[in-house]
């Protein structure tokens, strides 16, 4: 075996015999992967705190034969404004399902790793739908998928051609920087047309809807109707 450490977000995880875990992670330096956390379901755990859902952590591994084994772990952020508030813990395991969903196993993604850190560290300061919008759009672009919402000038249903004020504001998500995107000022309409636009094209590429987004959908609404975009 040989050992080896790299910083992650925890994506998803489930129970595995009688008092493990298999981590879904995506990491800095790897991409995604899979990890085996032996015995972590066990009350005298050590290591099962920093290994929560949406926990940033230093990862330290061993690799075998199968897949890497947990051996320490040690939290760096473990966003817990995030978990706590029940809108801001829906955007954040929203974008948790996004990543997992789009991204492949053992593909190094720094610039979306640093994208994914950079919208969990201002969702807890600013939660702003903008901010969920503005991932969408980049890991599509990263992805090489948002090239199929560029396909005209109109837009006579999600999916469809794009008016030229919709392209432009797709156009700044994908481009601008996050203390930009933070200044974006949206109206009502803009807000779901955008929306509309940006679940077609996910729902597009993994054929088939995220769970996170029934819950999104609501609290979209919910906020639209305060006039908080």
């Amino acid at each position: 075996m040989r050992g080896f450490k790299t910083e992650g977000i925890i994506l998803k995880r489930k129970d595995f015999g009688e008092a493990d875990r298999i981590l879904t992670v995506f990491s800095l330096q790897k991409g995604k992967i899979s990890i085996l956390a032996k015995g972590v379901r066990r009350i005298t755990s050590r290591r099962a705190g920093n290994i929560e859902l949406l926990n940033r952590s230093i990862l330290y591994l061993h690799q075998g034969k199968g897949m890497p084994i947990l051996t320490e772990a040690t939290t760096l952020e473990s966003y817990s404004r995030l978990k706590e508030d029940l809108t801001l813990s829906t955007y954040a395991y929203h974008l948790l399902e996004l990543v997992d969903k789009l991204t492949a196993e053992n593909q190094e993604s720094r610039i979306l790793y640093e994208h994914l850190v950079n919208v969990l560290k201002r969702l807890e300061k600013n939660p702003r739908q903008i901010l969920v919008r503005a991932f969408e759009a980049k890991i599509l672009s990263n992805l090489g998928f948002l090239s199929f919402a560029y396909q005209g000038v109109n837009v006579p249903h999600p999916g469809g051609v794009l008016g030229r004020h919709l392209r432009d504001l797709l156009k700044n998500l994908e481009e601008l920087n996050w203390d930009e995107i933070e200044k974006i000022e949206i109206k009502e309409k803009q807000a779901l047309e955008l929306e509309r636009v940006l679940r077609y094209h996910v729902e597009r590429v993994i054929e088939g809807q995220l769970k996170s987004r029934r819950f999104l959908s609501k609290i979209a609404t919910l906020r639209l109707r305060r006039g908080s975009q």
